[in-house]
This record gives structure tokens, C-alpha cells and sequence, in this order.
């Protein structure tokens, strides 16, 4: 009887592990099958999910955009009244502005040049008192 038993217990394990290996078999070729399912089906997720990445991105950046042009337009509205009183009161205190200065600057400019243009005229003119003319030679015959 033990032999009958050993038997059936060492069939039912050989079958076991046939129908195992089996199954192992049949969720590899399933896997290969749904596999090119699933891959496609994750790149079209993937497209999806690209545009709408762009849209949310496109739409971040339009209100970024608003709230910079908001911030620059607060900003003018806080400094405007700023400088202008700033300016108001370097004019009470005589403070030339940065546009008077260059102005002045450029005139200096033209009168240094004009100053040295009448120094190197006058030097020239009193070089030439000062020199006595060369002679001229006569040609001997």
C-alpha cells in the first residue's frame, strides 16, 4: 500500500508542476501578446497627457505674464509720485539734472576744442614773427 500511495503522490507532483510550468507559459505569451497592447496604450496616454502639459503650461504662462504687467504697473504707480518729488525738490535746491549736466558736459567739450584750436593758431603765428624768413637764393648765371 505504501507503494500505491508513493506513486499517486509522485504523479499528482509531476502533473502539478506540468501544469504549472504551463502556466507559466501561458502568462508568457500573454504578457507578449498584451504587452504590444499595453505599450500602445501607454504612448497614446503619454500623447495625451503631452498636450495637456502644453495647454497648462501655455495657460501658466499667459497669467504669469498678466500679473507681470500688474506688478510693473503697481510699481510705476508707487515710484512715480516719488520721483517726482524727488526731482521737485533737487529744483528747490538748485541740483542741476542729469540731462542739464550732459548738455553742459557736450558744451564744454566744443569750447576745450575751440580754446586749443585758437592756442595752436597763436603759437603757429607767433612762431613765425619770432623766425626770421629763410632767403631765398638767386640762380647764378
Amino acid at each position: 500500500m505504501a507503494t500505491k500511495k508513493k506513486a499517486l503522490t509522485n504523479t499528482g507532483l509531476k502533473e502539478s508542476a506540468y501544469e504549472v510550468w504551463l502556466a507559466g507559459l501561458g502568462a508568457f505569451n500573454m504578457a507578449g501578446e498584451e504587452g504590444g497592447k499595453l505599450f500602445k496604450q501607454l504612448v497614446e496616454k503619454g500623447r495625451e497627457q503631452e498636450e495637456s502639459n502644453k495647454v497648462m503650461i501655455s495657460d501658466l504662462t499667459e497669467r504669469a505674464q498678466g500679473l507681470r504687467e500688474d506688478a510693473k504697473s503697481a510699481l510705476s504707480k508707487v515710484t512715480s509720485p516719488i520721483e517726482e518729488g524727488l526731482a521737485a525738490a533737487m529744483q528747490r535746491l538748485g541740483v542741476p539734472t542729469r540731462a542739464e549736466i550732459v548738455k553742459l558736459t557736450h558744451r564744454v567739450e566744443e569750447l576745450t576744442k575751440l580754446v586749443q584750436q585758437a592756442r595752436t593758431t597763436a603759437q603757429a603765428k607767433a612762431e613765425g614773427h619770432a623766425k626770421p624768413k629763410p632767403r631765398t637764393r638767386t640762380a647764378r648765371a
